[in-house]
């Protein structure tokens, strides 16, 4: 991607990332902060006329949000395909007036699948068999989570639509490829920035097959129970 900036032949189009100028990065940068400003009055609104009609102490309230973009992490911009921490990571908010639990911040690992679990479970309505994710209020972080993204479409800087699997735990961060030569494997706790890839070092060695061991069961795990054929092979 940094090669194409140099040539002028990035394709800025769509959603496909690309690399950017550092007075490219500010200043889209500041457009995404005024994007930020503008739902957080429009979530004010929202709530003051639950106020107004005097549902707040009867309504759920939750938020949460697509995925961010790279924001000149890495030297990038948009989103896709590369895993960095500001990509994966999403808000999510949950405000019960019926919870004790107000201000609470909650660092565990979890993913989108585990909302409408945790929306059911509060309604007091039993989940379909075989429902994927957890109740967030009432279980226990997972030791990992599983991150799936398939591109039907080629992109700058790859050569072929990417089919990546990611595992994240509270340390490390692992991504894996179909056909390449390449993968990612960082340290969060000594690397927060993701800046120095281990997947082929000697350091990161046994972090890589414990958690392609752990990726594994999660993927299985993750497989639909149901509805399920009589056999399946």
């Amino acid at each position: 991607m940094r090669e194409a900036l140099a040539r002028g032949t990035d394709s800025r189009d769509n959603q496909n990332p690309f690399a950017v100028t550092e007075d490219e990065a500010r200043s889209i940068i500041a457009l995404t902060y005024g994007m930020i400003t503008m739902i957080d009055d429009a979530i004010g609104r929202v709530l003051r006329r639950l106020d107004v009609f005097g549902l707040s102490e009867d309504t759920v309230v939750i938020f949460s949000s697509d995925h961010g973009d790279h924001m000149g992490d890495h030297g990038l911009m948009l989103k896709l395909l590369l895993h960095y921490q500001g990509i994966i990571r999403v808000p999510f908010i949950w405000h019960d007036p019926r919870s004790p639990g107000h201000g609470q911040v909650d660092g565990g690992l979890a993913s989108s699948i585990d909302i409408a679990p945790t929306i059911l479970a509060r309604a007091g309505i039993q989940p379909y068999n075989g429902i994927q994710g957890r109740d967030l209020l009432s279980s226990a972080s997972p030791e990992a989570v599983i991150i799936e993204e398939d591109s039907q479409r080629l992109m700058i800087g790859f050569d072929r639509p990417q089919r990546v699997r990611t595992i994240v735990t509270d340390r490390y961060r692992m991504s894996l490829r179909e056909g390449e030569d390449w993968n990612e494997l960082y340290d969060l706790s000594a690397d927060p920035d993701e800046l120095t890839n281990l997947y082929d070092q000697p350091a990161g060695q046994t972090a890589r097959h414990e958690l392609s061991e752990l990726m594994l069961k999660r993927m299985i795990a993750l497989q639909d129970r149901s509805p399920l054929p009589a056999y399946r092979a």
